[in-house]
């Protein structure tokens, strides 16, 4: 079973057709901070505004017409970012669902005079847009054996299940890593709003006690938690939530099902799904091969619990319940020897390691003609998305950022000349714009030219892998650049709505 959350923006139609980065990207290749973004931390779970009211109620009728049931809809935490969560459904049904709700989301956003953005990062500096993965595994008749109970030290069925998934997701961190992402996931991983690029698992600490007791060989696995003292009148007692709060973690029990975090808004779910469930499914049947030879109850409880703690020896290195923003998990993620992979493009060879390819060859669910094949399209997808962003970066810096400036220049050499005499201030500004005027050509042209380089290799790989490491620095360094000029002209003459229009317009 999953439930997918999709995350995403709206901001007013006609500023979206007045930002060609937009149209054609998806995200802003520039735009500066406004003076309020998300400093208050007033809109995550705000009072909606009425505009957005009238299209989530349009949307949501759309959405029963179709047969999928929007569970919950409300503000997130960037200004004009908001969500919806439908309920949960068997994992074909809920990604094509997902797909569904993209859809609708973008006609229904036309129609109240929005543009919705399912980019995972339409806004340089405010959080970006994830899809919520909630992976739960529920037999024909209902029963979800991720459900730990009130014993889960007790709970054999369960303990084994996740240790299962701790095994799955140790052995094939990278391919998950690649299934929950694509370029523009690059801007949003680790970026103190989404979990980093290091996959790992926070169980929460209550059950993280119990699987470590399990790893050591307690013969006593229960948890002994301390209450506090509880002497408020009129009140009942309610017990502390033990499932996951952490909000820094890749991939996080919550209850009775695992949330994958990573997961890119603008894509589809079922590479995800595939792999998750492929990879859970081939760690269960190793199990099933050990446990086939015993008949008894008794010798079947203790051998789980045997190879329970045979997975949680070797494996517990992907266990981890604290802040996983911080740059003290880089080094202890590299010293548990998990991978770290910032850049998408590096984790897509994953599907064609030897590994890997066993794996699903055993499974009966790709062979490695059609990894290889599905290879070459990620690959492809992703260089033809990095054009895209330097053609529009180039055209808009020489068609509407350079005349804006030079524009400007004129505004105040003309001043200069009206005063009759050198003043300080024209002086001094000038310059300033001179020197951004010199930055952007130079940036223009290097980028121009790094582009021309890679048109003269053929090899595929190669073009992308020039454009991971050469040219989308580039695409960031010239995006600065023009942050600053946007910074340093009038309104009259900057040409496009900024960060603080877009999202005024939406309050």
């Amino acid at each position: 079973m999953v439930g997918l959350e999709q995350e995403y923006f709206l901001i007013d139609n006609q500023m979206y057709h007045e930002r060609k980065d937009l149209i054609h990207t998806g995200r802003t290749l520039f735009g500066t901070m406004p003076p309020k973004s998300m400093d208050l931390r007033g809109h995550y779970f705000g009072s909606i505004p009425t505009r957005v009211q009238a299209f989530m109620e349009d949307v949501d009728k759309e959405l029963w017409r179709l047969g999928i049931y929007a569970k919950t809809e409300h503000n997130e935490a960037a200004p004009c970012q908001f969500e919806l969560a439908p309920l949960f459904n068997e994992v074909n049904i809920a990604v094509d669902q997902n797909l569904i709700i993209m859809d609708v989301l973008k006609k229904q956003a036309e129609k109240h005079g929005f543009a919705c953005l399912l980019h995972e990062k339409p806004f340089r500096g405010v959080n970006g847009s994830g899809k919520h993965n909630n992976w739960s595994l529920v037999t024909d008749d209902g029963q979800n054996l991720l459900e730990p109970g009130d014993r889960p030290h007790e709970n054999i069925r369960f303990l084994l299940f996740v240790c299962a998934i701790i095994e799955a997701v140790d052995k094939h961190a990278e391919m998950l890593r690649m299934a929950a992402s694509c370029y523009g996931n690059d801007y949003r991983l680790g970026a103190h709003e989404a979990p980093p690029a290091i996959v790992s698992i926070c169980m929460g600490d209550e059950l993280e006690i119990v699987l470590d007791k399990l790893r050591r060989g307690d013969s006593e696995l229960k948890n002994k938690v301390e209450t506090q003292p509880y002497e408020i009148a009129n009140l009942s007692y309610v017990p502390k939530d033990t499932s996951d709060r952490n909000r820094t973690s890749p991939f996080a029990f919550t209850g009775n099902k695992f949330e994958f975090r990573m997961v890119g808004s603008s894509r589809s779910a079922s590479t995800t799904n595939i792999i998750l469930n492929s990879i859970v499914a081939d760690s269960l049947c190793r199990i099933a091969d050990e446990l086939s030879n015993y008949k008894y109850i008794d010798d079947i409880r203790k051998k789980s619990l045997d190879i329970c703690r045979a997975i949680l020896q070797k494996h517990s290195r992907v266990l981890f319940s604290k802040d996983g923003y911080s740059e003290e998990w880089l080094h202890e993620a590299k010293k548990r020897g998990l991978p770290n992979i910032p850049h998408y493009l590096h984790s897509i060879d994953s599907l064609i390691a030897e590994e890997s390819v066993k794996m699903f060859e055993r499974n009966g669910v790709y062979n490695k003609t059609e990894l290889e094949a599905r290879v070459d399209i990620l690959i492809e997808e992703y260089r033809k998305s990095v054009k895209v962003e330097v053609l529009t970066l180039l055209d808009v810096s020489k068609k509407d950022i350079l005349p804006a400036l030079v524009k400007e220049i004129q505004f105040y050499a003309d001043a200069q000349n009206a005063l009759g005499k050198t003043n300080a201030y024209f002086t001094r500004k000038l310059d300033y714009l001179l020197s951004l005027l010199d930055k952007l050509d130079n940036a223009y042209h290097t980028l121009k030219k790094a582009m021309e380089e890679r048109n003269k290799t053929k090899n595929s790989r190669e073009k992308a892998y020039y454009l991971d490491e050469v040219v989308v620095p580039m695409i960031n360094s010239l995006g600065d650049i023009i942050d600053k000029v946007e910074e340093a002209i009038s309104r009259e003459n900057y040409p496009f709505p900024t960060y603080d229009d877009m999202f005024l317009a939406m309050q």
